[in-house]
């Protein structure tokens, strides 16, 4: 469903909508990091469509009507737009092309990477918060996300319906949909009024539009009321960054060697997985990303992995290690970096208290890629890639696993260094397997009680082994010097 996205909505308008959101949310993040761990009983629902006004993780009253109605609506305000104004051929759909496509069987399409491993997961977190808006917990929600991208494959394009559109819409529509939902509590004030109510609001339109919609029909936007105790998580801290990048390519000796670019970066913690935050999918979540004035698009990364449960482990009385489960989403796009996908993960979260304000944590992850793309080496022409009818990227399952280190100073420097290695089973594209490793080390020092400088280095090594082809190793690199505020 992400095809149509593209072409009806200007990229500079969403994410400019992205940004304004997450603005929003990181001024109602400072207030939330005082909040209580320990949940109060829920308070009387403010509608009774709209489950958050309790609980942000618990379901409410359901009403499947509109839930499918709004995932229709969804669907059918870019179909809409690319039939009959802008024209684009395969929205041209007919009783013919609907039989094909049911008949027709599978395939693996060759859209653009941004509207694969973007698009089409923005558009399944909006099937995914039609129900959530409407009194759906996650588990019942995810079938709608699933359901979305049946339909449009069938029945919303005259092309072959898509394996790689079916997961990344359902499993990243899933991810993003739980996400932005939470997001668009932390910036919703049942109690706030005037020009604050208005901006809180508009930001949590821009971040859940389907829950908007519904808040609307419910007289929710406007009606002045209470916040329940424990709607937050007991800590929400945020971190916006902004600085110059150098993106090296090749076998570069220095990274000062390409182009300098200014580049933001925005960073959510919600909730605290070592904490007791952790009682319910995604009740404790982790949102990054980055943007920079790239060829390949304003936005350059963006990663989400939300914790679906967890198990505390035995350890001293300072020591603690939690096992968790979690669920993630990751997109690279950049001179340095193309891949994006989305899978499960184990991990062994571990915190080591040192003397004073001290602090060291760890974690080790054991990923599960169910479906990754990663740039070819051997691609199509320039021409085929740029009119869709061949893509210059790969993709596959796999697997992979990432270690982390951090040593925090008073809660305000800190030294991190991380290794991940993954490795892709390739069944669509010119590669027989890609592998990659990335190594980050990164360093925080704080300059005021809310301002920091700081030096990130990201390498990226690549190997694409290919049929009949020399195997391809590609070494590159980015730089950052960035000043950074503590929302």
């Amino acid at each position: 469903m992400a095809r149509q996205l593209e072409r009806s909505i200007s990229a500079r308008r969403l994410l400019a909508g992205v940004l304004l959101s997450l603005g929003a949310a990181s001024s109602l993040a400072a207030q939330a990091t005082v909040v209580a761990p320990t949940p109060a009983a829920p308070s009387t629902p403010l509608s009774r469509h709209d489950s958050l006004s309790t609980c942000v993780g618990c379901p409410g009253t359901t009403h499947t009507v509109r839930a499918v109605t709004s995932a229709v609506v969804f669907e059918l305000i870019p179909y809409t737009a690319n039939r009959w104004v802008v024209k684009t051929p395969w929205s041209n759909t007919t009783l013919h092309s609907w039989s094909n496509n049911l008949r027709g069987g599978w395939g693996w399409d060759t859209d653009h990477f941004a509207v694969n491993q973007f698009a089409h997961p923005y558009s399944g977190n909006l099937s995914f918060n039609s129900a959530r808006a409407n009194g759906y917990g996650f588990w019942a929600s995810a079938p709608f996300a699933l359901a979305g991208s049946v339909v449009w494959e069938y029945f919303g394009e005259t092309t072959r319906p898509s394996v790689n559109d079916l997961v990344n819409t359902t499993l990243g529509g899933i991810t993003l949909g739980e996400t932005t939902y939470r997001l668009s509590s932390l910036i919703l004030d049942a109690g706030a009024t005037g020009t604050t109510r208005i901006i809180r609001e508009v930001g949590a339109a821009l971040v859940d539009p389907p829950r908007a919609l519904g808040r609307v029909l419910d007289g929710d936007a406007t009606r002045v009321g209470t916040n329940p105790s424990g709607r937050l998580p007991s800590i929400v801290s945020s971190q916006v960054e902004v600085g110059y990048q150098r993106l090296s390519r090749g076998r570069a000796k220095s990274p000062l060697r390409g182009p300098d670019q200014p580049f933001a970066y925005y960073a959510l913690n919600y909730g605290d997985p070592m904490g007791r935050d952790v009682h319910g999918p995604f009740s404790s979540f982790r949102l990054d990303g980055t943007f920079g004035a790239a060829a390949s698009g304003i936005l350059s990364q963006l990663r989400a992995v939300g914790f679906l449960g967890e198990r505390e482990l035995h350890g001293d009385s300072t020591t603690h290690h939690r096992l968790a489960l979690a669920m993630n989403y990751h997109y690279y796009n950049n001179a340095a970096f193309v891949s994006g996908g989305q899978g499960f993960s184990g991990v062994l979260l571990s915190r080591y208290p040192l003397s004073g304000r001290n602090a060291l944590r760890s974690e080790a992850w054991l990923m599960g890629v169910a479906l990754a793309a990663v740039k070819s080496d051997y691609a199509a022409s320039a021409s085929a890639i740029a009119n869709e009818t061949a893509r210059n990227y790969d993709y596959g399952p796999g697997a992979g696993g990432r270690v982390q280190v951090a040593f925090e100073h008073a809660a305000r420097s800190s030294i991190e260094a991380s290794y991940q290695a993954t490795w892709i089973d390739v069944v669509s594209g010119t590669a027989r397997r890609q592998a990659y490793q990335t190594f980050e080390a990164r360093a925080q020092s704080a300059v005021a009680r809310r301002v920091s400088v700081g030096l990130n280095e990201v390498l990226y090594n690549r190997t694409g082994f290919y049929t009949g082809r020399p195997t391809v190793r590609a070494r590159d690199a980015v730089t950052q010097a960035f000043v950074a505020f503590r929302i």
